[in-house]
C-alpha cells in the first residue's frame, strides 16, 4: 500500500503506484484524510481505492509514504499510520519512505534503528542510527526499511521495491522498457537535449 495524506508530493507516490503496476504488482492508494479523494502538494487530485480506516487485518508486503512536508507531517502525526509502521516492521515485512517522509519512521520508532536517506533539507528531523547522503538505502536484513531522497529519485525507488518484492530480473526488465539505460547514457555524455 502506499498512503496518501494530503499534500504529497505527486511525483513520489504515483512514479511508485505506476512502476509497481507495470510490474504486475498489486498497489492499494490509501486515504488517510477520510476521502477517496486526495490532493498532491501541487493541486493534482488523485482517487485512492481504500480508506485507512478499512484497513482491518490485511497483509502489505509494503508500506509506502511518500514525501512532501507537510504531507509527511500529517502521515507523522496519525496514530492509525504510525501503527500500522510499527506493525509492519515488527512482522519482518518492507516499510518504504521518500524525501521528507522518513520523519514518519522516525515518529513510529523505527530511525533510530537503520541506516537511511531522506530530503536533505530535513535530514536534521531524523535520528537515523546511521544517515548517508546517498539517492537510495536499503536495510534488508533485520530492519527491512528503503528510503530515498526525493522527486529525482523516485525512479529508483520504485524500481528497487520492485527489486525486492519480484527480484532483479523483473526490475531490470521494467528500467529497460523505461529506457533508463538510454537517458544515463545521454547524461553521462553531457547531452541534455532529449
Amino acid at each position: 500500500m502506499i498512503l496518501l495524506s494530503k499534500d504529497y508530493e505527486e511525483v513520489e507516490a504515483l512514479t511508485v503506484v505506476d512502476y509497481l503496476r507495470r510490474a504486475d504488482i498489486t498497489i492499494d492508494m490509501v486515504a488517510t484524510q477520510g476521502s477517496l479523494e486526495t490532493q498532491g502538494a501541487h493541486g493534482i487530485k488523485v482517487l485512492a481505492n481504500k480508506l485507512i480506516e478499512d484497513i482491518d487485518s490485511e497483509t502489505y508486503d509494503i508500506i509506502i509514504t511518500p514525501g512532501g512536508a507537510h504531507g509527511a507531517d500529517l502521515l507523522a502525526a496519525d496514530e492509525r499510520v504510525l501503527n500500522l509502521i510499527r506493525k509492519q516492521n515488527e512482522g519482518g515485512l518492507y516499510v518504504a519512505s521518500i524525501c521528507a517522509s522518513p520523519i514518519v519512521l522516525e515518529a513510529a520508532g523505527l530511525a533510530k534503528r537503520i541506516e537511511g536517506t531522506m530530503y536533505p533539507a530535513m535530514a536534521d528531523r531524523v535520528q537515523f542510527k546511521k544517515y548517508n547522503s546517498v539517492q537510495l538505502v536499503v536495510n534488508d536484513k533485520d530492519q527491512k526499511v528503503i528510503t530515498s531522497q526525493g522527486p529525482a529519485t523516485a525512479v529508483y525507488f520504485a524500481l528497487e521495491i520492485i527489486k525486492e518484492l519480484k527480484g532483479e530480473e523483473t526490475m531490470t526488465k521494467i528500467a529497460d522498457g523505461l529506457l533508463l539505460n538510454l537517458v544515463h547514457d545521454r547524461i553521462k555524455a553531457g547531452n541534455w537535449a532529449f
